[in-house]
């Protein structure tokens, strides 16, 4: 038996084996083969454990099934796995879906794989099919947060009528899988239902959102998927659980009885913790499993909630090169704290749940775990952010000397690249990082906010962005920037940068320091050319020798005029300036040089006065077509002048000594949806049709858009069942609740407490209306500002002392109202027309109308509206019957 044993041993291993004593460098070659002796990568790491070092495991032509993650630690250094000459070995996380048959109204269905159990990805012919989702394109829009409690408004929301009634017929089982997604600003929150309440349309998640629902999206949008009336457009599919079957609605001409369909098994491919010198080439990874938890997720931002397909931790001299990985759900590489000296090359990472490289943890690590000398190099990077929609193309959040270098990033719905992970002055373990000669497009898609195609977060010293093309950035709301230094970015340098056809500013700073923007081209920036948010007393940054150009429906700086003034610094008697500006060249499309550099302050010679732009120019900087987004300098232009030197825009991107793989990356520029797709999704005006507070738990608010800055000294804004309107309205049940404004002594400002109301109404024609009453001595105004916020430049109602007034300055007697006497006021004004409508209904029922009273002609917009409390002592009034609404414009 022994005998037996070992022959069998030398025929079915050895072959295996190939000995390599010539001067290739390697001990031995290892095969691995679908239908060889070593037919998996855990038999072959195996065989490789006993070789001498180095070795290579060479990787046939074939599928190899992955149902785990292939480990590598410490004993696995030394080994490179390559995929044999001439193959292209793939390892499959994924199982073929068979034997579909047609079903009801025009869906196929198959029986899901035995193996497969959940899944939340689906694949047809290679293509990432949507899961049965409503709406079908676009958003829903939330109703308003129930509450503004921190607690509870990360827990609750409600939906509209319509919206609410999707959820009424779901079966047990739909519900756990149902998956909301709302979005914050520049993150999501994949919301799991715990419950939901019929009579207030309410929505009780489980867990928590990182974010207060209604704080970061005024016009807070989301989509609801995984749940069975929801299948009803073609390319959408369904997971019947409790009959353990796949249902699709085909697209048109797509023939199920030949289709691929491939749902994924495998969560991650390979786990290295603990090697060193492991190379991984040529081969190809595809369909990586990624189930959202049962309790939500919850991103804070770019993603970092999510891991990798390959994860690699406490590892040096990694090096992934040929590799591709495709049609995962998470990010495709993952580099944990304690990596150094490792390298990404010429890799293609696509459909990808989250983004392609993540380097470092969240968490600080200690100094000697923190990541250093990583390279991302020659890599595409493409169609990001399908589960994950913040993900990033690369973030790096503690780094050191790591690089990102002729990539092409795009097809992601947030930022290219983002360097940091501190927020605010103080010390970053992140420093003399890279971003060189990258291709950075296409991002955005007017799906999130707050973006860029470079992102910076906190004190970088001797990071680089240089060389690099970055163009089409389409925020949402706000924040389509190409480069962009946020909270406490400093000394950074931005130089050779080509920037482009950016939803907002090419360059934005939030706030930060010594930064320095230097010989770079910037054009057609939608909504401004330069912006910075803060204009703090230090020095924030060093903007010379850039060419600018832009169409003149947009300024040159964004922001008002204190966005730009020069500052008050310590220890010097004169106002400095805080942002350096000199030797640039500007220069607008229809060749006028316009009467102000922001929307309505600083003409040219006002900003040259301030000490500004000393050597620069405005002039044709004379580019080949920059209507065809040719920015290359004609031989006579005048860039020569301001020191300007150009640079070859042809090197940003990936190599071009391999013409296929350049050819590969350009296969999304021409992109034929994004002029549809990156136009923000319209909000609907906001309204509240009619607040009774009836259905507002006591103690909350119940407004959507509102605010109130508690001092926690017995003062307070809360729905109570103390008082109620008396006063009728059509089709309403008598009142039991009304909002009660408690004033108290000793707050801040004799104004307090004020609840803040931000509709965000443009110009226009808007109609306010409330019940009313005060207790002795608790005097209120109400009132309707620009969203500057200038004061008493709209309609103003106030109550003081039993009299009831409109206007501030000029004050016209409404009615002697005494204390603990309702009445109904209701506002109508047309911003801009220098005048506004009141209609006063008394408690007795008698009305009173006031046509025309004054306001400024010069109030814009009707952003933000207000009660205000002007008691001194603990005493409150009452609202109820609230209603805010837009208006038709008067002929």
């Amino acid at each position: 038996m022994w005998l037996y044993s070992c022959r069998m041993f030398f025929r079915q291993i050895i072959p295996a084996f190939v000995a390599l004593l010539s001067s290739n460098g390697w001990s031995a070659d290892i095969v691995l083969s679908p239908d060889g002796p070593l037919s998996t990568p855990q038999a072959a790491r195996e065989a490789a454990r006993g070789a001498p070092k180095p070795v290579r495991i060479l990787v046939s032509d074939g599928t190899y099934r992955v149902t785990e993650a292939l480990e590598l630690e410490a004993a696995d250094s030394g080994v490179t796995w390559e995929a044999a000459p001439g193959a292209q070995p793939i390892f499959d996380g994924g199982r073929r879906v068979t034997g579909w048959t047609p079903a009801e109204n025009g869906l196929w269905k198959a029986p899901a794989p035995a193996d497969a159990g959940l899944f939340d990805q689906v694949w047809i012919n290679g293509r990432r099919a949507t899961p049965a989702r409503s709406p079908n394109r676009g958003y829903f829009h939330l109703a308003d947060p129930v509450a503004e409690a921190a607690a509870e408004s990360r827990t609750q929301f409600r939906l509209k009528p319509a919206e609410f009634s999707l959820l009424s017929g779901l079966s047990a089982t739909e519900r756990e899988r149902l998956l909301i997604t709302v979005t914050h600003a520049w993150a999501v929150g994949q919301c799991r239902v715990k419950s939901i309440d019929a009579a207030t349309r309410t929505v009780t998640i489980k867990g928590q959102s990182r974010y207060p629902f209604g704080e970061k999206e005024p016009d807070q949008r989301y989509w609801m998927e995984h749940y069975r009336a929801a299948l009803d457009a073609p390319g959408e599919w369904y997971h019947d659980r409790e009959r353990a079957e796949l249902l699709y609605h085909p697209l048109p001409g797509e023939d199920m009885t030949q289709a691929e369909v491939v749902v994924p098994v495998a969560d991650r491919f390979l786990l290295i913790r603990g090697a060193s010198e492991i190379t991984i080439r040529g081969l190809r990874f595809r369909h990586g499993q990624y189930l959202y938890p049962a309790e939500g997720q919850h991103d804070g931002q770019a993603a970092t909630t999510i891991d990798g397909a390959i994860e690699i931790a406490d590892s040096r001299k990694i090096t992934i090169e040929d590799c591709e990985i495709a049609h995962v759900g998470r990010y495709a590489i993952y580099f944990r704290n304690g990596c150094t000296d490792s390298v990404i090359r010429h890799c293609h990472l696509h459909d990808l749940g989250a983004g392609g490289v993540r380097i470092g943890e969240t968490d600080r690590p200690e100094e000697d775990r923190i990541c250093r000398d990583i390279v991302v190099d020659d890599c595409i990077i493409h169609q990001g952010g399908r589960l994950h929609p913040s993900a990033c193309g690369v973030v790096m959040t503690h780094a050191r000397r790591c690089a990102v270098t002729h990539c092409d990033i795009g097809q992601l719905y947030y930022t290219g690249v983002s360097i940091g992970w501190h927020w605010g002055y103080g010390e970053s373990l992140g420093r003399e990082n890279r971003v060189e000669n990258c291709h950075i497009h296409h991002l955005g898609r007017a799906y999130l906010s707050d973006m860029g195609g470079f992102y910076g977060l906190g004190n970088a010293p001797g990071t680089v962005i240089r060389g690099n093309h970055i163009h089409h950035i389409a925020s949402h709301r706000y924040g389509g920037w190409g480069l962009y230094t946020d909270e406490g970015s400093g000394d950074v340098l931005m130089e050779n940068n080509l920037v482009h056809d950016t939803s907002e500013a090419g360059f934005h700073q939030h706030y930060g320091y010594a930064n320095r923007v230097r010989n770079n081209l910037f054009a057609f920036g939608r909504k401004a050319q330069i912006q910075r948010s803060r204009n703090e007393p230090r020095l924030s940054f060093i903007y010379e020798r850039n060419i600018v150009l832009w169409d003149p429906g947009a300024p040159l700086l964004d922001g008002s005029e204190s966005n730009w003034s020069l500052r008050d610094q310590p220890g010097h008697g004169e106002p400095r300036d805080t942002a350096i500006f000199r030797r640039n060249l500007y220069w607008t499309t229809d060749g006028k040089l316009p009467a102000t550099l922001t929307k309505t302050h600083y003409s040219w010679d006002d900003w040259r006065r301030l000490g500004r732009d000393a050597g620069s120019a405005f002039a044709d900087p004379k580019f080949i077509d920059p209507a065809r987004r040719d920015f290359r300098l004609q031989p006579d232009s005048p860039a020569a002048t301001i020191g300007f030197v150009p640079w070859d825009l042809s090197l940003a991107g990936v190599r071009s000594e391999d013409a296929a793989w350049r050819k590969l990356a350009e296969a999304t520029y021409d992109d034929p949806e994004w002029e549809k797709d990156a136009v923000p999704w319209p909000a609907p005006a906001f309204q509240i049709d009619l607040e009774t507070f009836e259905t507002t738990a006591p103690g909350q608010i119940g407004l959507p858009r509102t605010s109130y800055d508690k001092q926690n000294k017995g003062e307070s804004i809360g729905v109570t069942a103390e008082m109620a309107s008396p006063l009728p309205l059509e089709g309403q049940s008598a009142s039991r609740r009304s909002l009660m404004v408690r004033d108290a002594p000793g707050l801040a400002h004799s104004y307090d407490p004020v609840l803040d109301i931000f509709p965000r109404w443009p110009a226009g024609t808007y109609e306010a209306a409330f019940d009313i009453m005060a207790r002795e001595g608790a005097d209120w105004f109400f009132e309707m500002r620009a969203s500057t916020g200038e004061f008493a430049a709209g309609p103003y109602i106030r109550w003081q002392g039993g009299v009831l007034s409109a206007n501030n300055t000029s004050s016209r007697k409404l009615a002697d109202l005494p204390a603990g006497e309702w009445c109904r006021v209701t506002i109508r004004a047309t911003t801009g027309a220098g005048h506004y409508r009141v209609t006063l209904t008394r408690q007795d029922g008698s009305t009173a109308e006031f046509p025309d009273i004054p306001c400024q002609p010069d109030w814009s917009d009707a952003g933000y509206l207000l009660f205000s409390g002007l008691g001194t002592t603990d005493t409150a009034f009452f609202i109820d019957n609230f209603r805010l609404n837009p208006l038709p414009q008067p002929p």
